[in-house]
């Protein structure tokens, strides 16, 4: 009975468990922890791209907060340039010609400036189309607040003042093109941030031309009379011709002078000079002036003429040529506010007194 208590060499070790689980069951437990890995590996993925996007969408929403913010403070700032400028039109507040035309100066540097400003905002990609829209819309401003600066000391003084306001009424269409190239890119920033960013508020209304009246000459030519009391044409053609032919006329014996010859009268105590009102509005204020040989012997003053009408001035003569003396009487008119012509305004008239 020995060979029973020997050990069999085929017998399982006591020391290892029984493998309960077949090859298939192995199989199936390893798939089933890969697809447990690859599920929990795409959740972590998607919360990832979940919050990049959110991270990425309030990132884009501030630059919209951010960019309406700054486009509100910019327009508020023009808007108020605005006001000053065409305030001080309104009311120079006796200023001075040349401290108005350095405070339309200071006007055009801050125009520059809010357009650097405007070039610098941190537009949104969908907002390329408006941002240039809206910087064109300010250069135009700047550019017509430059265009005025440019002539304002002309339309100032005398000389050369009439084109000159011609032109600052022109130039006033700048503010018209830029208030119109404002409007679209109003309406194209608001459709794209109502879509973007709801809550990022209202884009402000602009309009840096207050009134269609500043583009007529008219209006500007009475706002630049306020300035310092300077005197500015009236719009229309100005123009006065001393009436050279019988219409200067020597007193006592109402003895016409002429260019071309002397004449000869007994007495010279005064003229009577007949003045045309050659242009299409009402002169008024007109001064006549006498001289004798180059010195002043008398002055006139007509108070109005309508357009196309003739008034006649009585100057006398202090002193007035005595008997036996030749003189040339040199007759002038002064020119008006707007007259471009002024060579019919003044004629020579010998005369001997016998």
């Amino acid at each position: 009975m020995a060979f029973l208590e020997e050990d069999d060499p085929f017998a399982p070790d006591a020391t290892e468990p029984p493998d309960r689980l077949g090859p298939p069951d192995r199989d199936r437990q390893i798939l089933v922890r890969r697809l447990i890995a690859v599920a929990f590996g795409l959740l972590i993925l998607v919360l990832i791209v979940l919050g990049v996007r959110g991270c990425l969408n309030a990132r884009k929403e501030r630059q919209f907060e951010n960019y309406v913010s700054d486009l509100s403070a910019l327009v508020s700032e023009s808007q108020q340039l605005s006001q000053t400028f065409f305030d001080r039109l309104d009311d120079p507040q006796n200023l001075s010609p040349l401290q108005f035309e350095a405070e339309i100066k200071n006007d055009r540097g801050s125009a520059e400036g809010l357009v650097s400003r405007a070039q610098g905002l941190d537009a949104p990609g969908e907002l390329k189309s408006a941002q240039a829209d809206l910087v064109l819309a300010l250069e135009l401003w700047r550019d017509g607040l430059s265009a005025i600066s440019g002539q304002i000391g002309t339309a100032l003084g005398e000389e050369g003042s009439t084109d000159a306001i011609a032109a600052i009424a022109q130039d006033m269409q700048y503010f018209v093109a830029g208030d119109v190239l404002y409007r679209r890119a109003r309406s194209q920033i608001e459709d794209v941030v109502a879509d973007q960013c709801p809550n990022c508020g209202d884009v402000p209304e602009a309009q840096f031309l207050p009134e269609i009246d500043w583009l007529d000459e008219a209006t500007v030519t009475e706002t630049l009379g306020q300035v310092s009391g300077t005197e500015k044409p009236t719009a229309g053609v100005h123009g006065l011709g001393l009436v050279t032919e019988g219409g200067v006329i020597l007193q006592p014996g109402d003895v016409a002078l002429t260019q071309d010859a002397p004449t000869t009268a007994s007495q010279a105590e005064s003229l009577d000079v007949q003045v045309e009102n050659q242009g299409d509005s009402e002169e008024s204020d007109i001064e006549v002036t006498v001289e004798a040989d180059g010195d002043e012997v008398g002055t006139g003053t007509i108070d109005e003429i309508a357009a196309g009408e003739v008034a006649t001035v009585n100057i006398p003569l202090d002193p007035a040529p005595s008997a036996g003396e030749s003189v040339d009487l040199d007759v002038t008119v002064e020119p008006v506010p707007g007259e471009q012509v002024a060579d019919n305004n003044e004629g020579t008239f010998p005369v001997t007194v016998d």
